[in-house]
């Protein structure tokens, strides 16, 4: 159906741990690549599109053997990440052919760590990082849809700290953007839709409507969604 493609040809030549907590213009490549490409096939196989997802994921497998020839001889540490990611992307690849798309899926969502830890040891920070983050933030205000009652003290305590808590952390990925992200139309209106509707949660607790909370939490799963797809 597609083209198999050409297998990552990694060079292990260990030249020392990377020092400096900035990219080089060729690792920027890598991991913007292998960003964008993860973020569009992890949507369409949400929405169980295997085939969609399947080409998507062949982008993904190609840009990131293109980035790791363009980088030459990485170090052992970068080297063994880009092995790693990419045999969890060809995994996905194998499952979106099947038209398993969970477990396309799955494998794409564990294809970042290798490179996560590498930027981790290494003090490098992406941007896709705080929206990636703040998203885990918000799976616990997530939990609260369908709550039948808010009326009792303990559980309107969990729903304010839960919101608080995602309010933080999207305050801070609009404080870590960049200026051009900053004011991208998009952006502002997704993370200011989705602070917009976090404000209005005190009301429906006010007023014990689990209804109000209930289309709140739906509004703001959708702007959390959106933020991951186009930023995370």
């Amino acid at each position: 159906m597609r083209a198999t493609g050409l297998g990552l040809a990694f060079a292990v030549l260990c030249l020392g741990p990377t020092l400096a907590a900035e990219l080089s213009p060729a690792q920027r490549m890598l991991f913007d690549g292998f960003t964008a490409h993860r973020r569009v096939a992890i949507g369409y196989l949400r929405t169980g599109n295997a085939e969609l997802g399947a080409i998507e994921i062949e982008k993904l497998r190609d840009r990131l053997a293109r980035d790791a020839r363009a980088l030459g001889s990485p170090d052992a540490s970068l080297s063994a990440a880009m092995a790693a990611a990419d045999k969890d992307v060809r995994d996905g690849l194998a499952a979106a052919d099947k038209g398993n798309v969970d477990a396309a899926r799955a494998a794409l969502e564990r294809a970042s760590a290798p490179l996560q830890a590498w930027r981790g040891a290494n003090g490098i920070r992406l941007f896709s990082d705080c929206i990636n983050e703040a998203s885990a933030v918000y799976e616990k205000l997530d939990a609260y849809r369908g709550v039948q009652n808010v009326a009792y003290a303990v559980l309107k305590g969990a729903i304010t700290k839960a919101t608080a808590d995602t309010e933080a952390a999207l305050s801070r990925c609009d404080r870590e953007a960049d200026p051009a992200t900053r004011n991208d139309a998009d952006f502002r209106r997704l993370i200011d839709g989705f602070l917009g509707s976090l404000k209005q949660v005190p009301d429906a607790l006010r007023q014990n409507d689990a209804g109000y909370l209930h289309r709140l939490i739906i509004e703001q799963r959708s702007f959390e969604r959106l933020l991951a797809f186009r930023f995370g």
